[in-house]
Formats: structure tokens, sequence, C-alpha cells
């Protein structure tokens, strides 16, 4: 058994501390970020909790060998996972979501010569039919245990005896949701499928040009869509119109690369990711990550340095 938690203030950095999934994150409100991770898990079986202060674009692909179930603690979005529910998550290249602020949800993942029930229609996104009752149950168990580890002293050692009970309620859980649900097909209707669409179409096209990305114009022509339409789609599924979003998007590809690669000037990272007008870039970066690119590229380069801003 193995458990792990990290605490990160940084969004990209949050999303490489699941060992196994090879995530992106970026961040798409302002503020300064802070993210959680519990990380329980065996050969058999895992359970994470993740949570943060701030809404994030999220592109990931997960360990194809095992099911992946998702039932949020809190998650204020209309959109991917609702309330009091278990969200089987796909198989798929890469799976893209907007995580809300103030999010906190729980995955538990099994391997999939488990319950292999769970691989009907297992391209899609699938909800588990349970009862009230049953969830709320398991979810607060769940809950419990990440609250007692993320809380419990990092330096006191854990006895075999404690991590058995704890692995064993685990995988009694699981079998008590899994051993009384059935599963359904997630909503999703047309018009979910092609805002969903809209904005996938949007985020790709504007990352295949950084140097140039399209404006809204004319990412409209190339999906034949209204303006209306694409605005729409934006607050539908992001909460953000387009301009803010996908500027947030261009803003979070410079500071991956000044955190890979600090040793570069702040105009060429800008650049590379069409901001060409330096107070411009400076202003809406501060903006939304509340310290300034000149800080972002000094603490990489000096983890003791203070604020400069």
């Amino acid at each position: 058994m193995t458990i792990t938690l990290h605490h990160c203030l940084d969004a990209a950095d949050h999303a490489q501390r699941l060992e196994g999934w090879q995530q992106e994150s970026s961040q798409i409100e302002a503020g300064v970020f802070s993210g959680e991770i519990v990380d329980v898990s065996s050969r058999e079986v895992r359970l994470f909790r993740e949570s943060a202060n701030l809404g994030l674009s999220q592109r990931m692909h997960f360990p194809e060998s095992q099911w992946h179930l998702v039932t949020p603690i809190r998650w204020s979005s209309a959109t991917l996972y609702g309330a009091d529910t278990v969200t089987v998550l796909p198989r798929c290249e890469q799976f893209w979501s907007v995580a809300p602020s103030n999010y906190d949800l729980l995955v538990v993942s099994i391997d999939r010569s488990r319950h292999e029930w769970l691989g009907r229609n297992d391209h899609r996104l699938r909800r588990l039919e349970v009862s009230p009752t049953l969830l709320h149950q398991v979810r607060g168990q769940w809950q419990l245990m990440t609250d007692y580890l993320r809380t419990r002293p990092a330096h006191e050692p854990m006895s075999g005896v404690l991590q058995q009970s704890l692995m064993r309620q685990l995988e009694d859980s699981i079998e008590l949701l899994l051993g009384s649900g059935a599963l359904l097909g997630a909503p999703d209707a047309s018009n979910y499928r092609t805002r969903r669409y809209i904005v996938d179409r949007c985020h790709a096209l504007t990352r295949s040009c950084p140097d140039d990305p399209p404006s809204l114009m004319a990412l409209c022509h190339q999906l034949k869509i209204s303006r209306r339409t694409l605005q729409y789609s934006f607050q539908s599924e992001v909460g953000q119109s387009p301009v803010t979003y996908l500027r947030a998007l261009r803003l979070n590809a410079v500071r991956r690369s000044l955190l890979h690669n600090p040793n570069q000037l702040l105009a060429d990272a800008a650049a590379a990711q069409g901001f060409f007008h330096q107070s411009y870039f400076c202003r809406e970066y501060r903006r939304l990550f509340h310290e300034p690119p000149s800080m972002t590229r000094a603490r990489i380069l000096d983890p003791g340095c203070q604020d400069m801003a």
C-alpha cells in the first residue's frame, strides 16, 4: 500500500502529481493556485482525492489497465459530473474537461479484469445507477478516509495493521458499490455534443497555430458557425467567453515554457504563443497568475528568491 499527499501552488505541477495519469492543466481563473491530492493505492485498487481552489482546463490520458470511477464531493458546474452520481470515465486517447473553482473529486480505479461489465460502451462517458443512500454511505466513507490521511501527522509511521484496515475498507466499499450498480449511458444530447465539439475544435485550432492564433471570426468561419453559437458554446461548457478562455490557455503555455526553460528570454516565450505586445502580455499574465512572468522565472532559477513584484 502506498499513500502520498501533494500540495501544489502551480496548476502545471499539480497535473504531474498523479503517477500513471498523463495530464496537462491550465489555470483559467485569476488568482494564486492551490491544489491538493491524497493518493492511496495498492496493486489492485486506487483511491485519490483531488481538489483545487481555481478553475482548470484539463486534458488527460488515464491508465488503460483500469476502470476509473468519479464521484464529486463538490462540483459546482452543471456539466460532466453531476451531484450524487458515479461517472465511469471512457477509454480514449485524450479526455478533456473543465473543472470549476473549489472543486473536490473522489476517483477510484480498479483493474479491468474485475467487474468486466463496466466495459460496455467503454468509449463513452457513462454513469452508474446506484441508490442515493448507498452512494452517500460509500462516498462518505471515502471522504472520511482521505480526511483522516491528509490531517494525520506526516512524520508518524503507519502500522501494517492500520494499512490493512484502510485497504480492506476501501475494497469492501468498492465491492458494495459495484455489486449493486447498473450501468447507464450518460445524458449525451446532440446539442451537448455539439457544444463540446465546438470548444474542443477551437482549442485545437488555437494550439496548432500558437504564434498566430486564429481570430474569433476565423474560428467561426472554419467551423461554419455564428459568433453567437461560439459564444454560447463557451459560456455553457467553460463558463467564460471564448476570448478569455483561449487567452488563458496561451498564457498557461507561456508559463509551462518558462518553468521548463527559465533561461529563455521572456519576449521569446511570449511571442511563441502570439503575445507580441510586452506590456499587454505582462499585464494579462499578472492578472491571471497574480505574479509577473519575471517572478515565475526567478522562482525556478532561485527557489529561495522573494516576491519581486
